[in-house]
């Protein structure tokens, strides 16, 4: 087995177990993961369109123009946590970005670099990833405050009492 299926399995497994491990109060972040997906699976249309990013080796490769397994279900379970967890402050809030564009820029580059999970084309370097993964937070953010009303539970908690 190609190191590359190995490291769509591990990323599944993380996935799910991050989300065993820490599924209370995830329920009302599902329409967060629901929209990280189709922002993710438009985003790899585009990809492949314009020949940004490609994934030459597929755990499922029936889909052809996009990788279930990052599509489907690393970035929705990344989506969840990023705005389930985000801090209220905006300061704050560009900390928590950025360490998050850290990260995950760092794993892309190491799989685009040495394995064959991923491979940019086009001028599409790591950088532009940064400034994807970055701007993708609050766009998942914005999209979990607009559907509830612009309030975070953060903000009912003072009204309980």
């Amino acid at each position: 087995m190609p190191v590359e299926i190995s490291i769509q399995y591990f990323a599944i497994a993380i996935s799910i177990l991050t989300l065993i491990i820490k599924h209370k109060g995830m329920k009302k972040y599902v329409p967060v993961a629901l929209f990280a997906s189709l922002y993710a699976n438009i985003w790899g249309y585009i990809a492949k369109y314009f020949n940004f990013w490609s994934y030459p080796i597929k755990l499922f490769p029936v889909a052809e123009d996009l990788s279930l397994v990052v599509d489907i279900v690393v970035v929705p379970v990344i989506a969840m946590f990023w705005v389930r967890y985000c801090p209220k402050r905006f300061k704050d809030k560009l900390f928590w970005a950025l360490e998050w564009t850290v990260v995950l820029s760092i794993i892309e580059f190491f799989l685009e670099k040495y394995t064959d999970a991923m491979e940019y084309g086009n001028g599409y370097a790591w950088y532009h990833s940064s400034i994807l993964w970055f701007i993708s937070g609050f766009i998942w953010l914005g999209f979990h405050l607009w559907l509830n009303d612009w309030k975070r539970d953060i903000d009912n908690i003072f009204n309980r009492y």
